[in-house]
């Protein structure tokens, strides 16, 4: 793979990520459904495992109603088209280019990125044997910024002082482009050493100076 060369890859076009919201609000029936941004965190995930994409199962964890017909079938095709891009890019050292503002300067921003990495860590609650098969220590640090950016935690002593933070916060939204890389190439590749370390703990020593 070839990380300096490559371009992040855009898992839809602009149309195909409007279609896709418009489906996924025509399917909307229950709070629990996801929204676009849960469900691009989800299928990103997706991408990082080897294991073949089913999109079919995967709408079954995120919509709570039968997803059939011609609408379905369109959602399936976007979710199946979205992971595979985002495997290439992952495979080309390029990464891809995340659906919404890492500077985090507006509430939406923010609504944005915790949607996203709720919905990312979804799909590793649902396949924590295989997330952690390789090298279970190594990816739970890397999953760290994600778990503190996703609000799933909040409660939860470690992530307290993080999220209470925006600073830190803001920090570990911009490492999330590199994050992902690390992730798939520990998980796809675990000899090779990740790149770039989690700051929260960098970051926290520095504040208390």
């Amino acid at each position: 793979m070839n990380q300096d060369n490559e371009l992040p890859q855009m898992l839809l076009n602009d149309d195909q990520l409007e279609q896709l919201d418009e489906l996924l609000e025509f399917f909307y029936s229950e709070e629990e459904d996801a929204d676009l941004f849960v469900t691009l965190g989800y299928v990103t995930a997706q991408a990082l495992q080897p294991a073949e994409f089913n999109a079919t199962d995967w709408l079954k964890k995120l919509i709570s109603k039968p997803v059939i017909g011609a609408e379905g079938e369109q959602l399936n095709n976007l979710l199946t088209l979205a992971a595979k891009t985002a495997r290439q890019g992952f495979y080309q050292g390029g990464g891809i280019e995340l659906p919404f503002d890492l500077e985090m300067e507006t509430e939406d921003d923010e609504d944005e990125i915790t949607d996203w990495c709720a919905g990312f860590m979804q799909a590793v609650f649902e396949q924590e044997d295989t997330w952690f098969a390789t090298n279970e220590h190594a990816i739970a640090e890397l999953l760290i910024p994600i778990m503190a950016l996703s609000g799933l935690f909040a409660d939860e002593e470690e992530f307290i002082e993080i999220e209470e933070d925006p600073q830190l916060m803001g920090q570990l939204a911009k490492q999330l482009p590199d994050l992902l890389l690390d992730i798939y190439c520990q998980i796809n590749a675990p000899e090779e050493k990740p790149k770039t370390k989690p700051l929260i703990g960098k970051l926290k020593n520095n504040r208390r100076r």
